[in-house]
């Protein structure tokens, strides 16, 4: 081990300068890769999730959703939020508790089966 840190030591230019030359391919690796957010190019076009991908995109024009979970929000603030959801060029359909409910109604008075897909604690 001596003598390979000796060689490293006595080398230490001719390192640098290969490192270099390696960092050149890697640097136009990074920047000709495109990085692809779809992971449904990935699946075989056989299978349900691709078919179902293709008939909500097709049938409904609604390729993808979210769903955005809030901590310790108030009804109107809720509101607020989904007002800029809704101002997002490519977002076209925005729904919330608020919408069915209102801003009158609590959520804690609501039957305990619909609140537990509603609400979980201070989530909504």
């Amino acid at each position: 081990m001596k003598n390979f840190g000796k060689i490293i030591v006595k080398q230490k230019f001719l390192i640098l300068v290969i490192t270099l030359l390696l960092m050149i391919p890697s640097i136009l690796g990074y920047i000709l890769t495109d990085i692809n957010y779809d992971i449904l190019v990935y699946l075989p076009s056989d299978i349900e999730t691709l078919k179902g991908e293709h008939i909500l995109t097709d049938d409904f024009n609604m390729g993808a959703f979210s769903i955005v979970v809030t901590d310790n929000m108030n009804s109107k603030d809720i509101i607020k939020l989904e007002k800029e959801f809704k101002n997002i060029d490519t977002v076209e359909h925005v729904v919330s508790i608020n919408d069915i409910l209102g801003t009158n109604i609590p959520v804690e008075i609501l039957p305990e089966e619909i609140k537990s897909k509603v609400a979980n604690g201070d989530s909504r």
